[in-house]
């Protein structure tokens, strides 16, 4: 089973504020395991799920090599070996708490083919068609001041 998880909370629990935009804004350590025979890349998306933000992008990656298994923290800071379509920008919702998912995609492909700076809906069209499975992780965060 393709599981991704992170050392620092657990599905469904709250973010430390160092990932936070307004803190360290450094990205949280990921691991993932079960990646399906096939795989020749992932792609990874980072997205606040609240109705206010709208699907706020926060972190969209994509031609990860299949030889990782993880990304540990701030690795957002020094980019290797994938390409950044959107920079890491930690959570920072405007009151309360927000859910963001993490999500993991596994590819058949080598290369996604996007440049940086596309789109959500161009991220998703380009991975949830050729994707050979899928792991989320949702980590909350709250508004501190």
């Amino acid at each position: 089973m393709f599981r991704l998880h992170s050392p620092a909370f657990d599905d469904g629990q709250e973010m430390a504020q160092k990932y936070g935009k307004k803190a360290e804004n450094v990205s949280p350590p990921l691991d993932w395991e079960g990646a399906p025979e096939g795989t020749r890349s992932f792609a990874l998306s980072f997205v606040d799920l609240h109705p206010v933000a709208r699907d706020y992008v926060h972190w969209l990656v994509a031609d990860i090599s299949p030889q990782l298994s993880s990304l540990s923290e701030g690795a957002a800071r020094k980019p290797s070996g994938w390409t950044e379509i959107k920079p890491y920008v930690g959570p920072f919702p405007p009151s309360g708490t927000h859910d963001y998912e993490f999500t993991l995609y596994a590819l058949p492909n080598d290369r996604l083919g996007l440049q940086p700076g596309a789109t959500l809906e161009a991220f998703r069209r380009a991975v949830e068609q050729r994707s050979l499975a899928t792991a989320t992780l949702i980590g909350k965060f709250t508004k501190i001041r």
